[in-house]
């Protein structure tokens, strides 16, 4: 049973009581195989190819960092970056853990109401529960494994996926939660049961196989059905989802994530593909990094959700004519959002599942890997059927609709990576002789759409708001001024002294810009009476960045031995005074060799004046001054 929740405590209390009760090591424990090592702990990084233990916890500072992603928090950074979740759901997922309550945000739900979340949860969870275990034991779900285990899916497979059976009977869930405390409108609010238009209740997933779709974190969210052939009739759509719910969103969602998650992030690849069973035969042959949309096309949120994970995303869509059709509708969305998507077209008009079943997972591989990048995938759409030798006009509409796409990728600003620019160039290079034109004359018209795009851009974020979000900058310690470094290091190992600190030296004064935004951040928490100690600080910090740095002049700090901070702070306020006078008369010096300087150009337009009235007036004058 939870404590219950004090409604009069602050976000900051309730925030430092989670954190109180969930110790670093305990909580990464559950994720990663610790291995002490000295006073901390440490693990293979979950989030790069980690063969040597990078992964390291500080137990007395409550925080991780990784030095070979250069990322790092605390506990909440953690689990927000593990499970893909945002602060509050990641405070709520620790305080469930640590059995702790939290107060309400506005009006909440009566606990077991229809309205209350977590009862929603616990409802999915029941008749997920339910249908997998008719279809385990139960003789009614006879002709369900009989279709499944046609369709090659094993009973490892049924397991793992928690498959199961709705039985046909338009009647039979609605007349479990009479036996239940799942009432029928809380079974409504989750998609479970309908209501015909007379206001009669019925199963909406009647005569189906059910494959349960779940969260991040495992939880139930929705259903997916097949209808058995033996149950169809012309009236019954193939395969039915679960309605928009408060828990479900088919656009925030895919298939099987929690199960292909770890696989992703290990190989920073993800597959995507149409079907249930499609993902499942995929994961049975071997290739685990697979997931699959929900009854609807990719859209921007999707991507969204996979970029946490994945730096590659391979579309494997039906070989048909239809799954061409939705390959095409997708390439400029992709580019429009940065992400590397690469297109593998089956042969035959196979669907995924028939084809692993047929070549094996090493066939399927060996074919995504001659999958094409999806600009090189543009052109071939682009130009399918044009003759672009003899017509003109056919040509001209193909590479500009090419470059309109090619237009969308990220400009190539100083910061874009060699690899990226290479790509670029050689893309170009490959379309200037395919449609024989100069490669001077693309990169103009590239150009020139990109302005337009941006200005289009301009326009729309000054009607809606303001710019987006500028990408993350990156600090790093041996960027450092020393004095600033030490400067910041006192304050973190003696918070003590951080009011005199602010007493004597300004933020202009410090010179290395992480350090002045680590110091600004401590500032701003100090004006607020806020707690200044490192939890504190690094709360405050979004910057990862940032936050990594502010994690290793935290441990430097904690390994040098100040037996007298008083006196080390006067050393440091002392250089500090000395380095600004010497700032102070570096520009007395500038200026006055800036006031000579303006005095010799006076001089110089005053002969050039003279120089041509003599010419005007043919008179001669001495050139000496």
């Amino acid at each position: 049973m939870a404590l219950p929740p004090d409604n009069n405590v602050t976000k900051e209390d309730v925030k430092e009581q989670v954190r109180a009760a969930s110790d670093i090591v305990d909580v990464l424990g559950a994720y990663l195989n610790l291995r002490r090592q000295g006073r901390g702990y440490v693990a293979l990084c979950p989030w790069h190819d980690d063969s040597r233990p990078s992964f390291q916890i500080n137990p007395q500072r409550q925080s991780w960092r990784c030095w070979v992603c250069g990322i790092g928090g605390d506990v909440f950074n953690f689990v927000m970056r593990r499970e893909s979740i945002d602060f509050r759901e990641a405070l709520e997922l620790l305080a469930d853990r640590a059995n702790i309550a939290l107060p309400s945000q506005g009006p909440v739900a009566p606990a077991g109401s229809p309205d209350d979340k977590k009862f929603q949860y616990n409802a999915l969870a029941w008749a997920e529960r339910l249908f997998h275990e008719l279809l385990l034991k139960d003789p009614i779900a006879d002709e369900a494994r009989r279709y499944l285990h046609d369709r090659g899916i094993t009973q490892e497979a049924i397991h793992h996926f928690h498959i199961g059976f709705s039985p046909n009977d338009w009647q039979w869930l609605c007349n479990k939660s009479h036996q239940s405390q799942y009432t029928q409108p809380v079974l409504e609010k989750v998609g479970l049961i309908g209501k015909s238009q007379s206001g009669n209740a019925y199963d909406r997933f009647k005569g189906r196989v059910i494959f349960p779709i779940r969260d991040a974190q495992s939880r139930p969210i929705a259903f997916g059905g097949r209808i058995l052939p033996a149950y169809a009739d012309e009236k019954s759509a193939k395969y039915v989802n679960s309605p928009e719910t408060r828990l479900f969103s088919k656009s925030d969602n895919v298939y099987a994530l929690d199960l292909a998650r770890d696989h992703i992030t290990n190989s920073k690849k993800v597959i995507v593909v149409e079907g249930y069973t499609d993902v499942i035969a995929l994961h049975e042959a071997g290739v685990k990094n697979t997931v699959a949309v929900l009854g609807t096309a990719l859209g921007p949120r999707h991507i969204q959700l996979l970029r946490r994970y994945a730096d590659t995303v391979y579309l494997v869509l039906d070989g048909d004519e239809a799954g061409q059709k939705r390959t095409s509708e997708v390439l400029e969305l992709f580019i429009a959002q940065q992400v590397d998507l690469r297109i593998a077209t089956l042969p035959n008009n196979l669907d995924p599942c028939d084809f692993v079943q047929q070549q094996g997972a090493d066939v399927f591989r060996a074919h995504l890997a001659k999958s094409l990048d999806a600009l090189e995938h543009k052109i071939r759409i682009a130009t399918a059927g044009i003759d672009l030798a003899n017509d003109l006009h056919g040509a001209n509409d193909a590479l500009e609709d090419v470059l309109n796409t090619l237009a969308k990728a990220p400009n190539l600003a100083s910061e874009t990576s060699s690899e990226v620019r290479l790509r670029e160039h050689q893309f170009l290079a490959r379309i200037a002789r395919q449609f024989q034109v100069a490669d001077s004359e693309l990169r103009t018209r590239l150009s020139s759409l990109r302005k337009a795009a941006k200005t289009k851009e301009h326009r729309f974020e000054s009607e809606h708001g303001g710019p987006a979000e500028k990408p993350n900058k990156t600090f790093r310690i041996g960027e450092l001024d020393s004095w600033d470094r030490l400067l910041i290091e006192l304050m973190l190992a003696h918070p003590e002294t951080i009011e005199w600190c602010f007493d004597e030296i300004g933020p202009d004064e410090l010179t290395s810009e992480g350090a002045k935004a680590i110091f600004q951040v401590i500032r701003s928490r100090s004006e607020a009476h806020e707690d200044c100690g490192f939890p504190g600080i690094l709360d405050s910090i979004d910057n990862e960045s940032l936050r990594f740095l502010l994690i290793e002049l935290d441990e430097s700090a904690s390994q040098k031995e100040i037996a007298e901070p008083e006196e080390e702070l006067k050393s440091i306020i002392a250089a500090f005074r000395r380095r600004h006078e010497d700032r102070y008369m570096g520009q007395q010096v500038a200026s006055m060799q800036q006031k000579v300087l303006s005095e010799e150009d006076e001089l110089d337009i005053l002969k050039q004046i003279i120089e041509q009235q003599r010419n005007r007036q043919g008179i001669s004058f001495p050139t000496d001054g």
